[in-house]
């Protein structure tokens, strides 16, 4: 599994689709192990989990916030941050849910600067 931030986005180091802030509790599940973890950002295409021990997660792990469930693969992993992409991407139906669990977590204040 690639660590030390190393971008799986292209060449030039810059994501195809901008991310939006979140504040979600979530779990990152893997055939060996789960974690709990906090969605910090979000796009159609790939989210960024922060947690501890994500390193040892394997490269195939089922995201799950709420009701929701979507797959992806651990791109990067940095002490207690990872980036995952999806296999599928979103659905605008998805993102929108998933903004508005976002929106209303920095209306409560506990967004993270």
């Amino acid at each position: 599994m690639p660590s030390f931030g190393r971008r799986v986005d292209g060449p030039t180091g810059r994501r195809r689709t901008i991310r939006e802030e979140v504040v979600l509790a979530a779990s990152a599940q893997s055939m060996r192990s789960s974690r709990p973890v906090v969605v910090s950002d979000v796009s159609p295409t790939g989210a960024k989990l922060i947690g501890r021990n994500l390193g040892t997660l394997d490269p195939e792990v089922l995201i799950s916030v709420g009701e929701v469930g979507v797959f992806a693969n651990v791109a990067w992993t940095v002490r207690d941050e990872c980036g995952v992409t999806f296999d599928e991407r979103l659905t605008p139906d998805t993102m929108d849910l998933i903004k508005r669990e976002g929106r209303w977590a920095k209306v409560m204040g506990v967004a993270p600067d």
